[in-house]
Formats: structure tokens, sequence, C-alpha cells
């Protein structure tokens, strides 16, 4: 019996070792690993969400890093811990975390939108301007709020 279960935790080794590697290769992803589906990842976020909206920056932040560790090909993760940082006056980390979510997905308008805002603050007008541009671009018709605030913030900055 000793020997059987020595033989499973070998095969649970190798497979362990395995995934890692591919995790370490890019070829697989920790939700893959974990196996938590995006229904279950969500639910996380949005718990994450409501800590937020109470003002728990601390407790979101946890949850927000720990998504992006497990998922780092959704956008709303980055784009969610980039709010908390700038919530919390990490203007770096902030910036880096809406460049990693325009990088997962150019085409969400918020990322950029969200930079921008960073950057004005930062009187930094010519990169705002950028992104805003890059907002207009890839606005579709679902996001007329977004083009109103993208446009109202250009006329602001020139």
């Amino acid at each position: 019996m000793a020997e059987d279960d020595n033989i499973g935790g070998e095969q649970l080794q190798a497979r362990l070792a395995q995934l890692v590697e591919q995790w370490s290769q890019g070829k697989v992803i920790l939700k893959q690993i974990v196996g938590l589906s995006e229904e279950e990842l969500y639910a996380v976020a949005s718990q994450g969400y409501l800590l937020f909206l109470q003002g728990k920056t601390e407790p979101a932040r946890v949850v927000f890093e720990g998504l992006v560790a497990v998922d780092p090909r959704n956008a709303y993760y980055y784009r969610a811990l980039g709010a908390i940082y700038w919530r919390l006056k990490e203007t770096q980390k902030a910036l880096k975390q809406f460049t990693y979510a325009i990088r997962v997905s150019p085409k969400e308008v918020s990322s950029y939108i969200n930079r921008a805002e960073i950057y004005v603050s930062q009187r930094q007008f010519d990169n705002a301007r950028a992104d805003l541009r890059s907002a207009l671009d890839c606005a579709g018709a679902n996001d007329r709020a977004l083009v109103r605030k993208a446009r109202a913030m250009l006329r602001m900055i020139s």
C-alpha cells in the first residue's frame, strides 16, 4: 500500500513539473493549472470590486493582484488593479497596469482613457493626447459615454 502511495506521489510530482515547465514557457496560464472557470474568476473579481467600492483598497489590491497572476490575459483585472493603485497614489504602478491592460486588449477604450487621466495629472499632455486619440480610434457604438469623456479631456488639454 505504501508503495502505491509513492507511485501516485511520483506521478503527481511529474505532472506538476510538466505543468510548471509549460507555465514558465507561456504554454499554459495559472488559471488552467488551478482549474478555475471564467465564472468563478469573475465572482472573485466582483468581490474585489465591492471591496474597492467600500474603500477597502488593500484587500481589493490583493484580490486583483491574485487574479492577474492567475489569468494574465484578462485586461479587466489589470484595469481594476490600475484603478486601485491610482487610488493608493502609486502612479507608476497604476500606469504599468493600464499599459498591461492595453497590451492584452488593445481595442479596449477605457484602458486608454484611464492611462490618459494619469498622464494629465502628471502634466504629460502629449502622452495623454496620444492615448485619447487611440481611445477614439478604437471606440465602437457602445462606447458613447467614453467617447464623450475622451473628447472632453482632449478639449481640456489642447
